[in-house]
């Protein structure tokens, strides 16, 4: 549900109001949320969810060149020594409301950015809890942000070739640029020292062969989920599926809720069903559809990606040996969640 092209502007503090002042140390009084995810996963939509439940906001990538200069050096790179308290302090600020920039925003209004008064979104500043945010470039902060920083962590994955097709539906996905973003991805995981000894390193040939933007996206998926999943799975982390909050949107999000720790009992359809604006312009209206019941989650590819590259897709990511879904034999084009 991201829209990486857009460039939004920087907030402008305006003049002094009536309202009273923000309680700029709310955002520590209970355990934050990180909504994580590669792009395309969904990350925005289960945001949406989990502010319009909960009646927080959850802040809008503050890892986005928008939020901050420190965008390519922060992106896809894992903690070190040597950037571990800077982080620390920026997702403080950004958390504390000390760090205000219109994107982190982005999801919480009715419009494009460009059309909303600095006035209103103080407002939105000044009244509104924040509980958290989500980033599609921070997959590999994952066990800091649990254990040193305190967050709650909700990972979404979705099917790599539902990702792959979405991304090339979109002209202005990369905010690095293309290949650019790639190269900066490989050379955080791939190239980095911190992944010498993990087994990504034993698909060499496979990153090697990848020379179409499709494979390369499904590199890109392969590499998070060969490196996050058993992250997760030493964390005691469930993985949430995006094609599971289609199918059983009712059950998924309670227990999405469950895990967060929130009220599961009251859940309005609109807190699932209406989205926000960012999510609204990809957003597949596919509740309940014969269509998704009959083809499963071939339903968000069938139409973009051939038969070729769905099956090199999937090649990838068995090379890697992810094992989240179920990507061949008879069902293959259901590719159902396999929970693993």
């Amino acid at each position: 549900m991201e829209n990486r092209g857009d460039q939004a502007p920087q907030i402008e503090t305006g003049p002094q109001q009536t309202v009273s002042k923000p309680r700029v140390c709310q955002a520590s009084e209970a355990q934050q949320i990180a909504v994580l995810g590669f792009g395309r996963s969904g990350t925005t939509w289960i945001s949406d969810i989990i502010s319009k439940v909960t009646g927080g906001l959850i802040l809008f990538e503050p890892f986005h060149p928008s939020v901050t200069d420190m965008s390519q050096e922060l992106s896809y790179a894992p903690i070190s020594p040597g950037n571990a308290q800077a982080i620390h302090g920026y997702l403080s600020d950004v958390l504390g409301k000390q760090h205000r920039k219109m994107w982190l925003m982005r999801n919480h209004v009715p419009v494009r950015l460009e059309e909303i008064s600095p006035h209103f979104l103080d407002l939105i500043w000044e009244n509104c809890n924040v509980i958290g945010f989500k980033e599609i470039r921070a997959n590999f902060m994952l066990r800091w942000l649990k254990q040193d920083l305190g967050c709650k962590i909700v990972y979404i994955v979705r099917h790599p070739c539902a990702v792959v097709s979405s991304i090339l539906r979109r002209s202005n996905f990369w905010e690095f640029g293309w290949p650019g973003t790639y190269d900066i991805f490989l050379e955080r995981t791939l190239h980095h020292p911190h992944y010498r000894n993990h087994r990504i390193n034993d698909c060499r040939s496979v990153i090697a062969g990848a020379t179409e933007a499709f494979e390369k996206y499904a590199v890109m998926w392969a590499i998070t989920h060969a490196i996050v999943i058993p992250e997760l799975k030493s964390l005691g982390l469930p993985v949430f599926y995006y094609e599971e909050f289609y199918t059983n949107p009712f059950e998924s999000v309670r227990k999405l809720l469950d895990f967060i720790g929130v009220d599961k009992d009251n859940i309005h359809p609109a807190y699932i069903f209406t989205p926000s604006m960012t999510t609204l312009r990809t957003l597949h209206g596919l509740y309940g559809s014969e269509d998704l019941i009959r083809d499963g989650a071939s339903i968000f590819w069938k139409d973009t990606l051939n038969t070729a590259q769905f099956d090199r897709v999937t090649e990838i990511a068995q090379c890697f040996g992810i094992e989240l879904y179920e990507m061949s034999g008879p069902h293959k084009d259901h590719a159902r969640c396999s929970h693993h």
